[in-house]
């Protein structure tokens, strides 16, 4: 019986390391400013490359109120303390269909936004508009983006 129990649990712990490996994740390594991926998405409804820094509720909602439009349900907008961070968004166009990678460095002044190239690759031929949003520690910096 003994021997059946350390076996049944053996199997059960192989089963679940298993399961554990096949899962990807979309959340991405933080870098030197604390930048965290929390979402990535297919559709924003925006046609043409934005970004956004959104550092307060008011905004958080607006943004997903715009892309709830023609989502049901839709998505629910993440937790965040917007004493202590605030969110970087990127929306791509209406040709983009992959993901896109970022890295901010601070200079003076402003946040620069520099755009990588992708990790995630997605080969369809589907119109999306993906956007990823960003958490960054709070920060009264402009953003600018450099291509």
């Amino acid at each position: 019986m003994y021997k059946n129990f350390i076996f049944f649990i053996l199997i059960l712990l192989t089963q679940l390391d298993a399961c554990k490996s096949t899962v990807s994740s979309s959340l991405q390594n933080s870098n030197e400013m604390g930048m965290q991926n929390i979402l990535n998405e297919n559709y924003s409804g925006f046609e043409e490359e934005k970004y956004f820094l959104i550092r307060n509720q008011e905004d958080l909602n607006t943004f997903y109120g715009k892309i709830n439009r023609t989502r049901k349900p839709g998505l629910v907008p993440p937790v965040v303390d917007f004493t202590q961070n605030m969110l970087l968004v990127w929306c791509g166009d209406s040709k983009t269909s992959n993901f896109v990678d970022l890295e901010i460095n601070e200079s003076g002044d402003s946040l620069i936004v520099h755009k990588l190239e992708s990790k995630t690759k997605k080969q369809n031929n589907l119109i999306v508009s993906p956007f990823s949003i960003y958490k960054l520690r709070l920060s009264s910096k402009s953003l600018k983006i450099q291509q």
